[in-house]
């Protein structure tokens, strides 16, 4: 389907939709990657404010669509310091293209590098939407491709996907940092779930479609790990660390 043909705003706003019901920052990425590849962005980036590392910085990649070997040359030869569409994203809020990013190519052969490097990879031209964190910061999105797609319309879907694909990320990334890390597996979990309930070995080892055994393994795991001395204790236990509930 040609993006001429493309109802713009209404596909941004179903995307945003599959954003918020997105529970991981890879299902972002997919889903992202998707959508821009029908506006003819091949490759994308969303990165936060760049970490000094020694006396080098670095930008800190969200989610990472470019080429794998684009971003190791990036990394290793650390292009993000002459990289002409970074430094034009230091200098403003509005969306802008990479064609926009003017800069000496004579005075600044290092500059020019970085572009020409990105054109071997397939990256010719593309879009950035600059993002102003919650702490003054820039962020962004940046997305190229070969033949990439700048219409009007379609740059204005782009911006407003752009905007809620790093909001998602960034609070799935705070998500998983603050979600209590878990000390039992899933299946010992279960296992002391259903002696929670007051099931038997058997009970359990028909419920769950394992041999009685493996529950016996599980739950032995769990009573180790729980520092119990017994199945019911380490019940208590997992009912005080919050890994089971009844």
């Amino acid at each position: 389907m040609s993006v001429s043909s493309v109802d713009h705003v209404r596909a941004a706003f179903e995307l945003i939709e599959e954003f918020e019901r997105a529970t991981t920052p890879t299902q972002v990425m997919g889903r992202l990657s998707t959508a821009l590849q029908t506006f003819g962005y091949t490759a994308f980036l969303i990165t936060t404010s760049p970490e000094l590392i020694g006396t080098d910085p670095q930008p800190t990649f969200l989610l990472n669509g470019w080429p794998d070997e684009w971003t190791r040359i990036y990394r290793e030869k650390s292009l993000y310091r002459h990289d002409p569409v970074a430094a034009m994203g230091r200098r403003t809020v509005n969306p802008y293209e990479w064609s926009e990013a003017v800069y000496d190519r004579k005075g600044s052969p290092q500059a020019a590098n970085v572009m020409q490097t990105a054109h071997d990879f397939g990256l010719k031209d593309g879009i950035v939407v600059p993002i102003m964190q919650e702490n003054g910061t820039m962020a962004g999105v940046s997305m190229a491709g070969e033949r990439p797609e700048f219409d009007p319309l379609a740059k204005r879907a782009i911006h407003v996907i752009s905007l809620f694909a790093y909001t998602r990320t960034v609070a799935l990334y705070k998500a998983q940092a603050t979600e209590p890390k878990r000390l039992l597996s899933k299946r010992e979990r279960e296992t002391l779930s259903w002696a929670a309930a007051g099931k038997s070995t058997w009970e359990i080892s028909m419920i769950l479609g394992i041999s009685e055994a493996t529950v016996t393994f599980h739950i032995q795991r769990a009573t180790a790990k729980l520092r119990a001395v017994n199945r019911t204790h380490a019940v208590v236990n997992a009912i005080r660390a919050g890994e089971i509930q009844i």
